[in-house]
């Protein structure tokens, strides 16, 4: 394996990853805001989204907690900055 194919295989494992992260942050937020009780889904995104989450706590204004907001948007744009070097590198 040359390392072309190791770039671009890194390239979609990001995007993939970035992709992924997006909408278990999105799904955990909508069920936070609708789910009565606790589903299995909702503990199990939330093993995944809470170390992120951490990150961000100083996020709240009030009752307010943006962390999720700022998580997806660093995610996105750390996601598309290291894409955009990786392809780069296959010029």
């Amino acid at each position: 394996m040359d390392i072309k194919h190791l770039i671009i295989f890194a390239i979609y494992f990001i995007e993939v990853l970035s992709t992924l992260l997006f909408w278990a942050i999105f799904i955990h937020v909508i069920l936070s805001w609708f789910a009565v009780g606790r589903t299995r889904l909702g503990m199990w995104l939330e093993q995944i989204v809470r170390p992120i989450f951490r990150l961000f706590r100083w996020a709240r204004i009030g009752m307010f907690d943006f962390s999720p907001i700022l998580a997806l948007l660093v995610i996105d744009f750390v996601g598309r900055y290291i894409v955009e070097l990786l392809k780069q590198l296959l010029v």
